[in-house]
């Protein structure tokens, strides 16, 4: 069962006229999806079950996975058809999907970003989003949601943990 928080101090913004066309782009920092900094291809796979079960997807949407290097393959073989990105290093995932945010005009080019992570790091930067009239969602564990990430958007899908996680 997921749960959905919205955030009403951050009501959906007004298209302001942009090319979007209503499109979506989803930035997905796999291992914080998964909850583990090595993650195997099977569970890859389940994470990206669980998102789609909980976040709509149509194929004109744009789907970001960002890992560490050591998970780039784990990353390909669980989520296929996704670009891939990878960086080391301290909050490396978190580093590659705001270069995309900032560097390829994510604003202009999309309607709604889903931004899967709870990581606080990426919290200015969903804010930023949200501030340019772009409907933000955070897609996160509720074991991974932290309070920044949580404000930053308009809207918060929290994905329980699976009852073996749990224990």
């Amino acid at each position: 069962m997921n749960a959905t928080i919205t955030n009403i101090s951050h009501g959906r913004v007004a298209s302001r006229g942009r090319s979007a066309f209503g499109r979506t782009i989803h930035l997905i920092d796999i291992e914080n999806l998964c909850g583990s900094s090595r993650v195997t291809p099977d569970q890859v796979a389940e994470a990206r079950e669980r998102y789609e079960e909980a976040v709509p997807n149509v194929l004109s949407d744009q789907v970001i996975v960002a890992s560490s290097t050591g998970n780039l393959f784990s990353s390909s073989q669980g989520w296929p058809g996704a670009r891939l990105l990878a960086r080391d290093g301290k909050n490396g995932a978190d580093i590659c999907l705001a270069e995309v945010i900032v560097e390829e005009n994510v604003m202009g080019r999309f309607e709604t970003a889903f931004v899967a992570s709870g990581d606080g790091d990426l919290a200015p930067f969903v804010a930023f989003m949200a501030a340019k009239g772009m409907n933000t969602v955070v897609v996160s564990r509720t074991d991974r949601l932290s309070r920044s990430m949580r404000m930053a958007a308009h809207k918060c899908i929290l994905l329980e943990p699976k009852l073996q996680e749990r224990a």
